[in-house]
């Protein structure tokens, strides 16, 4: 397994692409790194294209790691969180609506704010890595739900 992040970055990106290509869709890397679209993807049938933010990991402890571009929510943006494994298995996939996302980054964002510094101080508002931690059952419903890009 790939040990430095952008290697495990990549492989997920990889992954979801194909993911999306065995599912009939027309998708292709974005390689700026600069924007929340790691992936675009498009239904052949009906056109709909939706941007796509890959998150990876190999060492899930619950919650993944996210940036501060992840506290905004866009109507075509969607992220696929993504578990890797050993590489003789195929990955986990996870797949969220932006705003979802959104939310929990937020929420768990204004949960550290208020919780004091081991001084008593209070917190200051910053850019720290934000994370998304869904509850195991609504992560379980996420599981493979490639469909939901392109129903909304």
């Amino acid at each position: 397994m790939a040990k430095n992040n952008h290697s495990i970055g990549n492989a997920g990106e990889f992954y979801v692409l194909a993911q999306l290509a065995q599912r009939g869709y027309i998708a292709g890397k974005t390689d700026d790194g600069q924007t929340l679209i790691d992936v675009i993807a498009t239904d052949p049938e009906t056109l709909r294209t939706v941007n796509i933010q890959v998150k990876s990991t190999a060492q899930f402890t619950g919650y993944w790691m996210t940036g501060n571009k992840a506290r905004k929510s866009f109507e075509s943006l969607w992220y696929v969180f993504v578990l890797l494994k050993s590489p003789a298995e195929i990955p986990e996939f996870f797949v969220f609506h932006s705003a979802e996302v959104a939310a929990g980054v937020e929420e768990h964002y204004q949960f550290w704010l208020a919780k004091p510094m081991k001084d008593g101080s209070p917190r200051k508002s910053s850019d720290i890595v934000k994370r998304f931690q869904p509850t195991p059952e609504r992560l379980e419903e996420a599981r493979d739900r490639w469909d939901l890009m392109f129903s909304a």
